[in-house]
């Protein structure tokens, strides 16, 4: 009989390991544009919590630079407004990353329960809108494609300033850069754009949307703006130019002033004998033995006294 219970329970056990699965239930994302050009985002994330990879919370990854169509490299301005898990404040932190903010979710002194948890991300970013010369676009990776599990379900609504008119939209599925068709718009009609998957997104894949309406209805920044934007994206380089220049700087001015050889004079050739060699050896060093001068040498170069 125990032993029959103690398979009983391994059967579970296994049963349940076998169907209970992390991942991502459903990811709602609701976007509002503004006519300032801010971009207010709350995201919905229903995910199966299992000890697994997620024990304490979980991490968004929300990428910040970009490289824009003609090569310059911009940054997107991100402010975390509110953070929850089911219905209730939720612990978080951001962290820096190479391309962006990452944030964690969660608190480090407590396990999640097992089962499904529902978190919600509302943040609002600028410098999300792309200006064209016949029109402005919203292009955006609703799930981001670095997540490490199934997502069932996406889905993306937008909301856009009053008076604008969708003109034309988009969609794509798949990891960075593909172009997959798992999707459906199901509204695009005036201000309002909707869309949602049409099959489950595997591990590092994605949802991406973009749309776009008719200009003057979000503020373009003026080149002024755009000048101080370019600026401020690109201060790392500014700094990297000037510390080279500084040091070159400073490598040509101590060269001028401690490097450089002394002027060069009057050059007067100076001859003296090798020390030790005297009259009688030179002549003979000269002409490579004895003769009659070798003696005649030796005998000037006797001391006086000697003579």
């Amino acid at each position: 009989m125990r032993r029959l219970l103690f398979a009983l329970l391994v059967a579970l056990a296994c049963a349940r390991g076998a169907a209970a699965e992390e991942r991502i239930n459903n990811f709602a994302s609701h976007v509002t544009i503004d006519a300032d050009a801010s971009v207010t985002v709350r995201e919905t994330i229903a995910v199966t919590a299992e000890g697994n990879q997620i024990r304490r919370g979980i991490y968004r990854d929300i990428p910040t630079v970009y490289t824009a169509r003609n090569g310059i490299r911009m940054r997107v301005g991100l402010d975390v407004l509110r953070v929850m898990r089911n219905g209730e404040e939720e612990n978080y932190a951001t962290e820096w990353l190479s391309n962006g903010i990452r944030i964690r979710i969660g608190d480090a002194d407590r396990f999640l329960d097992y089962g499904q948890h529902v978190y919600e991300i509302t943040y609002r970013a600028s410098r999300l809108i792309g200006f064209f010369s016949d029109y402005d676009e919203f292009y955006w990776n609703v799930t981001g494609d670095g997540w490490g599990f199934i997502i069932d379900r996406a889905s993306v609504t937008i909301d856009l300033p009053a008076g604008a008119r969708i003109r034309q939209s988009a969609g794509y599925t798949g990891p960075a850069g593909a172009v997959g068709r798992d999707f459906t718009i199901t509204s695009d009609d005036g201000a309002h754009f909707a869309a949602r998957t049409t099959s489950p997104l595997p591990p590092g894949h994605g949802f991406t949307i973009a749309t776009a309406w008719q200009k003057g209805i979000v503020a373009q920044p003026d080149a002024a703006q755009e000048l101080r934007w370019w600026l401020t994206d690109n201060a790392g380089l500014f700094a990297l130019g000037a510390t080279v220049i500084l040091a070159c700087l400073y490598y040509l001015w101590a060269w001028n002033k401690v490097g450089r050889d002394p002027a060069r004079g009057t050059i007067i050739p100076l001859f003296a004998p090798s020390p030790g060699l005297g009259p009688a050896g030179a002549r003979y060093a000269y002409k490579g033995g004895f003769d009659d001068r070798c003696y005649a040498a030796g005998l000037v170069a006797l001391p006086s006294t000697v003579i």
